[in-house]
């Protein structure tokens, strides 16, 4: 559910006329809605077994518009027996004028991402098959990429110009999300799996706050450590609340190191992650990413100061002035 609904547009909801909302479709709706989808449709089913009943179709679509407060609702009473609003409209239910579930489908008009969204491209990997060529391959997750365009590499934020756009066709000029591409770019840099290349700074640091989806019928442990893989890189990371079977809940995770990420919302590709047990290599988990974490109490100087190195270190013009920079920052942090 969690993964299809990842790459979705819109969610169908199938329900029993008989029973109305119950709480797997609740499970499946907050799912969808985490997800990023906006667009349902309410398949009411089996309306023959309760008589093409108008007063059972209003309360189950209020149930449903509650649940979803805010998105796009559209409930269609069907009988899939009979072929009734599947296809073509039924004359068994008069007081239903609106479209048929194909014909809404055919017709529905869903809001997809923008390739001018900031540019995200997360290293699956380097390529080097010839001495004098040294490619990045992966999938853009995000907006465009031009020849000559300026990108940073994070988390190292160093900045460099796309050379080539590179595919099994040929070279482009430019290239937009989803297509998969090898990247080679101006400058020789230090770049490994896992690495985002990016227009305008994504977040990176080691502690964020997420909702997750367990899938595992072993709870989540807060006191475990877990495998966390985002986008290319895996790292150990921890869980800071229990989470049941099929229970959704809002964590906060905190990684060995820091990863390069952006809230889900924003952009899904940078923004999901998959938990995995590293004792028996299941995926126990998928998860979306909010927001970086907030400092915890008595833990904002540390953060502050951790910031600042980092910001002094990037702005630096060359290693040697990174080194130097850092230095007496840290000089005046301590005296």
């Amino acid at each position: 559910m969690a993964t299809g609904a990842s790459t979705a547009d819109l969610a169908i909801l199938l329900v029993d006329a008989r029973h109305g909302l119950r709480p797997q479709s609740r499970r499946h709706a907050q799912i969808a809605r985490l997800l990023g989808i906006s667009s349902f449709v309410v398949a009411i089913n089996k309306m023959d077994l309760v008589d093409f009943d108008r007063g059972v179709f209003d309360r189950i679509r209020g149930e449903f518009a509650d649940c979803l407060s805010g998105a796009t609702l559209q409930p269609i009473p069907l009988s899939a027996l009979h072929g009734d609003n599947v296809a073509a409209p039924s004359d068994r239910t008069p007081w239903y004028d609106g479209a048929t579930l194909l014909e809404y489908l055919e017709t529905i008009g869903v809001g997809r991402r923008p390739a001018s969204e900031a540019f995200r491209f997360p290293v699956q990997l380097v390529l080097r098959p010839e001495h004098d060529f040294r490619g990045y391959a992966g999938q853009i997750v995000a907006g465009t990429v031009r020849v000559g365009e300026r990108v940073t590499v994070w988390p190292s934020g160093h900045e460099t110009t796309v050379q080539r756009i590179v595919t099994w066709d040929g070279n482009l000029d430019e290239a937009s999300s989803p297509q998969s591409v090898t990247l080679v770019l101006a400058d020789d840099l230090d770049i490994s799996r896992g690495d985002v290349l990016a227009v305008e700074a994504p977040y990176v640091a080691s502690r964020f706050e997420a909702h997750v989806v367990w899938m595992d019928e072993r709870p989540l442990d807060p006191s475990r450590v877990y495998l966390l893989k985002q986008t290319g890189r895996t790292v150990t990371a921890e869980i800071d609340r229990p989470l049941a079977l099929n229970e959704i809940g809002a964590v906060g995770v905190t990684t060995a190191k820091p990863i390069v990420f952006d809230g889900y919302a924003r952009h899904p590709g940078t923004g999901s992650f998959i938990v995995i047990d590293p004792a028996t290599s299941f995926t126990a988990g998928a998860g979306m990413i909010v927001r970086p974490a907030r400092p915890a109490a008595g833990a904002t100087d540390r953060l502050s100061t951790a910031e600042r190195l980092a910001h002094v270190a990037r702005s630096a013009a060359n290693d040697t002035d990174a080194i130097t920079a850092v230095r007496q920052a840290l000089e005046e942090i301590l005296i």
